[in-house]
């Protein structure tokens, strides 16, 4: 496990690498059980297709957790979403074309749970320009609306990928195999999606992987 701050900040950045024993049962269950629903039924943005992983990832996620943080801190987890990219660029919406935030709230955690390497991207960071804000809350309200504003002016189109006249990237995790990644859910983010990705939910080159939420109860 390793920690690392992202710049000009005091917000950390965790990464576990090899974090479940069972990895090929995980990516067999990706592979022949999960059903993939249409970009939107899980009430989110996600640009792709969800399942909600079954309760054995749950508790192999809960017991992850107990591990990385002190046993003083509690976790209460929320969901856990096997993930595929499938929305092309030129599909996206907007609100999909910018980095997003899961979470309003300080306590709120999130985490990403690579199946894919790093050839089909990891997850980059970014701040704001303007309010240079890297994580938001409801007080934001004003900044948010703004920072909403200044992106649909913009007209940028497909993934944001890197650094743009409204955002800066400043931190960027490569995916591997194994390898989780866990950040407060109120950064600014948005998934690496590269060149070799296919939006093909049943491609070898679909860009997998398992986005659970959790929320920090002391």
């Amino acid at each position: 496990m390793s920690e690392s701050l992202i710049a000009d900040s005091e917000h950390k950045v965790i990464v576990i690498d090899n974090a479940f024993n069972d990895l090929d049962k995980i990516i067999d269950y990706a592979n022949t059980t999960a059903y993939f629903h249409p970009p939107g039924n899980d009430g989110t943005l996600y640009p792709g297709s969800r399942d909600e992983m079954p309760a054995p990832y749950y508790e192999a996620f809960s017991a992850l957790l107990k591990s990385v943080f002190p046993s003083s801190i509690e976790h209460q987890v929320a969901r856990c979403w096997l993930s595929k990219i499938t929305l092309k660029p030129d599909q996206l919406s907007p609100m999909q074309t910018m980095p997003h935030y899961d979470s309003l709230l300080h306590e709120d955690m999130a985490a990403v749970h690579y199946l894919s390497g790093s050839e089909l991207g990891g997850t980059n960071f970014y701040r704001y320009r303007k309010g240079k804000n890297l994580t938001l809350s409801k007080e934001d309200e004003p900044i948010i609306l703004e920072m909403l504003k200044q992106h649909q002016s913009s007209k940028a189109k497909g993934y944001i990928e890197q650094s743009n006249e409204v955002f800066e990237k400043v931190h960027t995790v490569e995916a591997q195999p194994n390898r989780v990644v866990i950040y407060s859910g109120n950064i600014l983010h948005s998934p690496s999606v590269t060149a070799r990705v296919e939006f093909d939910k049943k491609s070898a080159n679909s860009r997998t992987s398992i986005n659970s939420f959790f929320k920090r109860l002391n």
